[in-house]
């Protein structure tokens, strides 16, 4: 609404101006015309004025009377019909004269200040920030992806979490079955052989007195598949201890459903909440900062300059003296 009343404002003012102008060369061209010509004038403007007054017959104003009194500050009016030239006194005249300066020195500092070039520092800068901004806002939306496709893949994580705690709890049972089976062998083992040492080191003696005792072809058939056997059940209590402390020990706790503790507390909701809901709404800001520069400032202040560009040439045309 705003912006429609100033443009009919400044149309209102060039119409003034125009007509200004009209007048200002009508005037000038008064003292080169003959008789004949102001006569002709003065009928012509007589009949144009008939639909505004009632009076059928305009006075005549002889050429010497119209351009004596246009010299010494005469004023051409329009009234009942006709032409009449009113004598303006010399105070008319000063105080005119006076007022057409004041409005030379207010149409010198316009132009002066026209000059200055402001619409061109306006122009560059704005597209300067406008190049700016729009690596920017490019930036932000590409940093937005990101974020969201982080936040799904943790997300997606964390849903496994359930899952992850009952295979940790799966292999913990495991092992300890395991433990407790390697235990019960030991300790048979031990019972034949008489001895107290670990499975790992009497499993092969205890197949070899197996082997010992078994016929000679048969013996020597299976003799490397025992052996093999007692290396893989050697083999099987410092793989249950690794598990233990390489593991379970150090993942203990590590996909508890708690929000404060296990990974959840140390790793995912930190980056949730104190590194992506940030960034993302940092990220928002930035392409809403961008939409607003555009449409608030940098369109309306490309319109308005183009606009004021529309007005200087109309004042430089108007100054030639062409409508």
């Amino acid at each position: 609404m705003k912006k429609a009343t100033n443009e009919a404002d400044s149309e209102v003012r060039l119409e003034q101006l125009r007509r200004s102008a009209r007048i200002a060369r009508i005037i000038e061209r008064l003292g080169r015309l003959d008789d004949g010509t102001l006569e002709v004038l003065d009928r012509m403007t007589a009949d144009a004025l008939v639909g505004v007054t009632e009076q059928a017959n305009p006075p005549t104003v002889s050429r010497r009377q119209f351009l004596g009194a246009a010299a010494a500050g005469g004023l051409i009016v329009a009234l009942t019909g006709g032409l009449t030239l009113w004598q303006l006194s010399a105070a008319h005249a000063a105080a005119l004269e006076k007022e057409a300066d004041r409005l030379r020195r207010i149409i010198a500092l316009y132009e002066e200040m026209d000059a200055l070039g402001l619409d061109d520092v306006v122009i560059q800068g704005i597209q300067a920030v406008a190049s700016l901004l729009e690596i920017v806002r490019d930036g932000a939306s590409r940093l937005r992806e990101a974020i969201r496709g982080a936040r799904a893949a943790l997300q997606d994580f964390q849903s496994r979490f359930p899952t992850l705690q009952s295979s940790m709890r799966w292999l913990q049972d495991t092992l300890t079955t395991l433990s407790q089976r390697l235990t019960a062998l030991e300790n048979e083992i031990n019972g034949v052989l008489g001895l107290t040492s670990p499975v790992a080191e009497t499993v092969g003696g205890f197949l070899s007195r197996i082997l010992d005792r078994l016929p000679g072809t048969f013996g020597r058939q299976v003799r490397g598949g025992l052996e093999r056997l007692g290396e893989v059940v050697g083999m099987l209590p410092a793989l249950a201890q690794g598990l233990y402390t390489r593991i379970l020990e150090p993942m203990n706790g590590w996909f508890t459903a708690r929000a404060d503790a296990g990974l959840n507390g140390s790793l995912v909701n930190p980056l949730l909440h104190t590194v992506l809901d940030p960034a993302e709404a940092l990220a928002e800001k930035v392409m809403e900062l961008a939409t607003i520069w555009e449409e608030q400032l940098s369109a309306p202040a490309r319109q308005a300059i183009a606009r004021r560009e529309a007005i200087r040439v109309e004042i430089a045309r108007l100054k030639e003296g062409g409508i």
